[in-house]
C-alpha cells in the first residue's frame, strides 16, 4: 500500500497533544513511572494509555515528535508557539476524552494562538447508560476547535459519533482504537481454541468497575481453578504494590504489603488477608512499565479474557483470542465496532465460560477489522497523515525536547 507524506515530500513533524507515558529508544512507550517501583505504587498510570500512544506512534510515518502539554493556566512561551506552528500536525492521542467533566480550557488556550491542524486520532465517548448528555463547554469547545482544523475526527464508535453530531460536528469517521492495528496488518487471522485445549489464560484485571466486583471475583476463582491463569495489571495502585512488594522490589516490602491489602480490605475487594484473591495476587499477578513486556506476556497466552478494554485489544492484534466482558457503554460500544466476541456482564445469570468461548466468532472479527482497516487507512489519507499501513510500523523516534 503507498503511503502519503507531506506536499514537501518529506516526513512530516508531527506533535502529540497529551501524550500517555514517554518514548524510550529500542523500547517503545513506558510509563511516567517505569523504572521506579517506589514511584509506581504512588502514582497512578493506566497502560492501556501507553497501549494508545505506542500503537498510533507505530502506525504514523514521520520523522520528529514533539510532545505537547498544557499548565494548568494555559501559559506557553512565545517559542513554543513557535516550534508548535513549524509542524505539520498535532494529533489527539485516542481515549475518552468525549464526556462532561473535560477541563480543556489550558489546552484551548493553546491551540488558539497556534494554526495547525490538530486531529483526533480514535478518541471516544464516556457516559452513563441511557443518557445523552455526552459533553460540557469546555469539551464542546475543543471538540469544536478539533472539527474545524481537521478533514475528519477519528471515534472509536457510533456512539461517539452520536454524541459529536449532537453538538453539530458532522466530519466523523469511526474505526475503532490504533491499538488492534498496531502491526499495520491488513489482516489478523486467529487460531480457533477450544475452550478445553486451552493452558495459559490471560485475566485483564480492572477492578473499580462499578456494580461488577462480585463477578469479577467469581470469574478470577473459578478461572484459576481450571487454567494456568495469569492476572494482568494496567496500573491500579493497591496491586502494584502488592507486585512489588511481594518481588522485594521496594524498600519496607512487608509494610507495603500489609498497606495495600487492608486498602484492598477497607474497600471490599478483599475478605480478610486469606481472601483466596489474594492468595492468586501473590502468586499469578502480573504488573507492567512497558507496553512491549505486556504484549511480550499476552503473545505467550493461549487465550484472554477480562474487563479491560486495551489489554483484551492488545491480545487481538497478535492474534491471541480474547472474549471481552463489557461493563459499560464504552466497552459495549467498542466490541461493536470490531466485532469482537463478548458477554455482556449485565445479563450474566448462569454463566459458563467454557461454554461461550466456544461459541465465540472470532470469524467476524477478523472480517470486521478487514473492513475497520480500510475506514482507518481512508481517515489517515483525508487528515494528510503520513502512515505505514500495509507495511512495516514505524521504529520509535525519542520525542525531542
Amino acid at each position: 500500500m503507498s503511503q502519503i507524506t507531506p506536499s514537501t515530500g518529506q516526513r512530516p513533524r508531527i506533535g502529540v497533544l497529551m501524550p500517555a507515558g514517554r518514548v524510550v529508544e529500542n523500547v517503545g512507550v513506558v510509563t511516567h513511572t517505569f523504572g521506579s517501583p517506589e514511584k509506581a505504587t504512588r502514582l497512578f498510570t493506566n497502560i492501556g494509555d501507553c497501549f494508545v500512544y505506542d500503537s498510533s506512534l507505530r502506525i504514523l510515518d514521520y520523522a520528529e515528535l514533539y510532545p505537547i502539554y498544557a499548565s494548568a493556566n494555559g501559559d506557553i512561551s512565545e517559542a513554543q508557539i513557535e516550534k508548535i506552528n513549524l509542524l505539520d500536525y498535532l494529533f489527539l492521542r485516542g481515549s475518552n476524552y468525549i464526556h462532561t467533566n473535560g477541563q480543556w480550557d489550558p489546552i484551548i488556550r493553546v491551540l488558539e494562538r497556534t494554526k495547525v491542524p490538530v486531529i483526533a486520532f480514535g478518541i471516544g465517548v464516556q457516559t452513563p447508560d441511557n443518557s445523552e448528555d455526552y459533553v460540557n463547554e469546555s469539551t464542546k469547545r475543543f471538540l469544536q476547535i478539533v472539527s474545524h482544523r481537521s478533514a475528519t475526527l477519528g471515534v472509536r464508535g457510533n456512539l461517539s459519533k452520536k454524541a459529536l453530531n449532537s453538538i453539530g460536528i458532522k466530519n466523523v469517521r469511526v474505526f475503532g482504537c490504533p491499538t488492534a492495528f498496531r502491526h499495520c496488518k491488513p489482516k489478523l487471522s486467529l487460531p480457533r481454541i477450544k475452550a478445553n485445549e486451552i493452558k495459559r489464560l490471560g485475566f485483564t484485571l480492572r477492578r473499580k468497575t462499578h456494580g461488577f466486583g462480585t463477578l469479577q471475583r467469581y470469574l478470577m476463582r473459578t478461572l484459576a481453578e481450571r487454567y494456568q491463569t495469569e492476572f494482568l495489571c494496567a496500573g491500579e495502585l493497591e496491586e502494584k504494590a502488592i507486585f512489588y512488594a511481594r518481588c522485594n522490589q521496594i524498600a519496607n516490602a512487608d509494610e507495603v504489603m500489609a498497606k495495600a491489602v487492608n486498602q484492598l480490605i477497607k474497600e471490599r475487594w478483599l475478605y480478610g488477608e486469606n481472601d483466596p484473591i489474594l492468595q492468586l495476587y501473590k502468586s499469578s499477578l502480573a504488573v507492567f512499565e512497558t507496553v512491549a513486556d505486556f504484549e511480550e506476556a499476552e503473545q505467550h497466552l493461549d487465550a484472554v479474557t477480562g474487563f479491560r478494554l486495551h489489554g483484551n485489544l492488545l491480545a487481538l492484534a497478535n492474534e491471541v483470542p480474547a472474549l471481552y466482558i463489557t461493563y459499560d457503554t464504552r466497552t459495549r460500544e467498542f466490541v461493536k465496532t470490531l466485532g469482537i466476541p463478548h458477554v455482556d456482564g449485565r445479563y450474566i445469570d448462569k454463566f459458563s465460560f467454557e461454554e461461550a468461548w466456544d461459541q465465540a466468532d472470532f470469524g467476524h472479527f477478523e472480517e470486521t477489522y478487514q473492513m475497520r482497516f480500510g475506514e482507518l487507512k481512508t481517515f489517515l489519507e483525508e487528515n494528510g497523515m503520513a502512515h505505514r499501513l500495509g507495511a512495516t510500523p514505524t521504529p520509535y523516534v525519542v520525542e525531542a525536547a
